[in-house]
């Protein structure tokens, strides 16, 4: 479940978190030409609630995760935690 790599043009990092209950999962843009040395033009973090169906979320969908964390509203300040739920087959 850890994470340190460029995902859809994007930095990614995901570890779990010290609560024990949680995955941390940080996004970060860079300009193109952008020195990696330089802050990142934006990041964002979420955390996901560490369960199944939020590990596999993380290890198996990283790309959808980390296109849809790009693209949330985050406001300064908040804390946001996702919580995945699987459904059940019929």
């Amino acid at each position: 479940m850890e994470i340190d790599a460029w995902v859809s043009g994007y930095k990614v990092r995901s570890s779990p978190w010290i609560d024990g209950k949680t995955i941390y999962f940080n996004v970060q843009c860079y300009q193109p030409g952008q020195s990696l040395s330089q802050p990142p033009a934006w990041d964002k973090t979420v955390y996901i609630t560490d369960n199944a169906t939020g590990r596999d979320m993380v290890e198996n969908f990283t790309s959808s995760l980390t296109e849809h964390v790009a693209n949330m509203a985050i406001p300064v300040g908040r804390k946001i935690v996702l919580t995945a739920e699987r459904s059940l087959k019929i």
